[in-house]
């Protein structure tokens, strides 16, 4: 549930992942993403051709995979795996506790919101490199209001 940096979609995407998004999109979508990406790529090709630039190829087929795949990584993120924060959250002795892992006394902002509509919801610690949990989103009041009751010098920014 806890990951390591903020910027989970930019994490390498496992095989499983990556099949797991292209089964979840709809055949309307699977059309959609494969025209886009033989027009964009045929049009990048006739491009390069004119130009003579085999750096152009190899740009545009980085580019188009390179988007491909992080579509498909997004999708494929397992949101019906994810467990419950509320049920990690504990507050003992003024100090606020995820799991096993103890929120430093130098936290005094954290950012809470969801990825997406649908969700999953998360919460961040705001700096770079900083902790990050993802959880269902129809916890997402919960844990603002367990962070205003536990916690109100931490200031919360909603996404």
């Amino acid at each position: 549930m806890q990951k390591p940096q903020i910027l989970w979609r930019n994490q390498t995407p496992s095989r499983s992942s990556l099949k797991l998004g292209w089964r979840q999109l709809s055949s309307t979508a699977k059309l959609a993403l494969i025209t886009f990406s033989l027009l964009y790529l045929s049009l990048s090709i006739y491009s390069s051709l004119k130009q003579q630039s085999a750096f152009s190829i190899a740009l545009c087929l980085v580019s188009i995979s390179s988007m491909i795949i992080m579509i498909l990584h997004a999708n494929g993120f397992a949101k019906d795996k994810l467990g419950s924060l509320m049920n990690q959250l504990k507050a003992e002795n003024n100090k606020i506790w995820v799991g096993d892992y103890q929120l430093p006394d130098t936290v005094r902002k954290v950012v809470i919101g969801r990825m997406d509509i649908q969700g999953p919801a998360y919460l961040q610690l705001a700096w770079n490199q900083g902790h990050q949990w993802i959880f269902q989103l129809d916890e997402l009041q919960q844990v603002r209001h367990f962070f205003r009751q536990h916690a109100p010098q931490i200031d919360i920014v909603n996404e």
